[in-house]
């Protein structure tokens, strides 16, 4: 990663399901929530958190669960209602309302699993 790439982005950190999340971050308005999958890291973003960015969102890439600086769980716990909650909890740590969206790839739960309002913008790519 290089240093023009990286100041792209703000860092932050939320309190969700129990652990402290970090993230990076671009943009101001609806949230955009981008999660990645084993073995990548929200760097895989990259180039897609501008583009949301310009295009009227708050994107936000989460390290997820035990993807360093986010911490492992004190109780070890990576099952599956473990990873289907951190959305979730994510989406009301931030602030998202109706209008969020989820972009996610690979081990990251499906849609039926997470549990926000109804959107007009709803989809799934496959």
């Amino acid at each position: 990663m290089d240093e023009q790439a990286a100041s792209e982005f703000r860092r932050g950190s939320v309190r969700a399901a129990g652990l402290q999340f970090h993230y990076l971050e671009a943009g101001s308005g609806p949230l955009a929530l981008c999660l990645h999958g084993f073995p990548d890291s929200p760097w895989t973003y990259r180039h897609l958190l501008p583009r949301l960015a310009r295009a009227g969102y708050r994107a936000v890439a989460p390290f997820m669960r035990g993807y360093a600086p986010t911490g492992v769980p004190a109780d070890g716990d990576f099952s599956s209602r473990a990873l289907a909650n951190d959305p979730n909890a994510l989406h009301r740590a931030l602030g998202g309302a109706g209008d969020a969206v989820l972009i996610a790839h690979d081990w990251v739960p499906s849609p039926p699993t997470v549990r926000w309002p109804p959107s007009p913008r709803a989809g799934a790519a496959r």
